[in-house]
């Protein structure tokens, strides 16, 4: 009888809720990722990474993630499906930002002490190039095509736009200290 009961007031047949859009958190003193279900408002795990976490990255179709490792000089490459870390990636001193290519072939790793950007395949998980970039290097933005990485670079007040395709580096003066970049694509209008 209770189990009919049960049915009759959807208890038993109701079924599991599924999770919502999921965020990920680098947690910089406590090495590791939280998981964040943002419609529970709960978070539902935490993954341990590398020595001081800074800053993390998705793949475009969400099957991994990319942490900055800053105490380390590691990224750490979590699947995002098992929750676990799959490759651990040396890379330059201090790795400070990370971005994933719109194609997903190249992970972009900011290395503020070196002054680098260290190029990741995302196939083989191997650093392809290091790239001298201004001093400080602390925000990265893919251009749209992905033909283009920008760099602000806080120690040298500069810019730093790599060629994708042949790692040249144009470098252009900015204001005192950049700490971010975005990068869009123009409208046919040009804005």
């Amino acid at each position: 009888m209770l189990c009919a009961t049960m049915a009759l007031t959807g208890l038993a047949a109701a079924p599991p809720e599924r999770p919502g859009p999921l965020v990920y958190v680098a947690n910089l003193h406590s090495d590791t990722v939280s998981v964040v279900d943002t419609r529970a408002g709960t978070v539902v795990d935490s993954i341990p990474v590398g020595d001081g976490p800074d800053s993390a990255a998705l793949s475009p179709d969400g099957s991994r993630l990319y942490v900055t490792d800053s105490a380390a000089d590691t990224v750490s490459v979590v699947d995002t499906r098992t929750r676990a870390v799959v490759e651990t990636v040396g890379v330059g001193r201090e790795p400070s930002r990370v971005t994933v290519s719109p194609d997903h072939r190249s992970v972009y790793v900011a290395n503020v002490g070196a002054g680098t950007v260290s190029v990741i395949s995302a196939r083989t998980l191997a650093v392809t190039d290091t790239i001298a970039v201004g001093d400080g290097p602390n925000g990265l933005a893919v251009g749209p095509d992905g033909c283009t990485v920008h760099v602000s670079n806080f120690e040298s007040d500069t810019l730093s736009v790599i060629d994708t395709s042949t790692s040249a580096t144009a470098t252009v003066p900015v204001g005192d200290g950049p700490t971010g970049v975005a990068a869009h694509a123009l409208s046919p209008a040009g804005v």
